[in-house]
């Protein structure tokens, strides 16, 4: 299987399990493309009596009234890798035994994992019946390359799904993309095709070893005021932030 090659950039290649999958399953997508509302609808600074639109910026005791949506690393997370969409509607039901999904295509969207007593720790708030996402897709990556693969960083309350955190060696195993999941507790409802179910991160493996050091008081004063302070804002998005692409 040939990756594209060009100076600089590397390819995923994501791969259908079939026919049927390659024509009715939504294909994953960058995460840039569907950035979440409340990041979006958030203003750039925090809203006030005397600043209701959060378009004013102030400084208060050196301090300015950055929101959130000030914060590059915060904004590279939700947009780094791929997402992997939900290809049908299913409705869940909540039972004494745990959830219920169902669904009206033909292939299994979902299949039984059983539960937490195999192993993994549930987070707080899920069931502990674990069920297995089937996603239609295999995933290739270059010659020392990885996945990170995680719940979506930006769909954590929109979306009832948790699924079970890997990283996968793409470049050496074609298995299929199976993802354990549980379900929060309690709900009931359609998840509607297109929720995204999983972010697929790609990056480049190496081996890594810690170190320690420190500064001085006045030589984290210094660096500080020579470089994050002596800007009022944007400092990190112009002097340090590496552009990341994902197409």
């Amino acid at each position: 299987m040939k990756l594209f090659k060009k100076p600089g950039v590397q390819e995923i290649k994501f791969i259908a399990w079939n026919e049927y999958a390659w024509k009715n399953v939504p294909k994953p997508f960058p995460a840039s493309q569907a950035v979440p509302d409340w990041w979006k609808n958030e203003s750039p600074f925090v809203k006030t009596p005397d600043n209701p639109e959060g378009k004013k910026l102030s400084i208060h005791n050196r301090i300015a009234n950055y929101s959130f949506k000030k914060c590059t690393p915060m904004l590279d997370t939700l947009t780094s890798g791929y997402l992997v969409p939900l290809w049908s509607d299913v409705l869940i039901d909540s039972t004494p035994e745990g959830p219920k999904i169902s669904w009206r295509v033909l292939p299994d969207v979902f299949e039984m994992h059983g539960t937490s007593a195999w192993g993994v720790e549930r987070p707080p708030g899920y069931s502990k019946v674990v069920f297995k996402y089937m996603t239609q897709w295999n995933i290739a990556t270059p010659p020392g390359y990885s996945v990170l693969i995680t719940s979506p960083y930006g769909y954590r309350k929109a979306n009832p799904f948790k699924i079970i955190d890997a990283v996968f060696d793409g470049d050496k195993s074609q298995h299929e993309i199976i993802l354990p999941c549980w379900i929060q507790e309690g709900f009931e409802g359609i998840v509607e095709r297109g929720t995204p179910m999983a972010q697929i991160i790609p990056f480049k493996r190496t081996d890594w070893k810690v170190a320690f050091d420190y500064h001085t008081q006045e030589e984290h004063l210094t660096i500080m005021d020579r470089t994050v302070r002596a800007t009022i804002w944007n400092n990190y998005l112009r002097n340090s932030h590496s552009k990341k692409s994902y197409k």
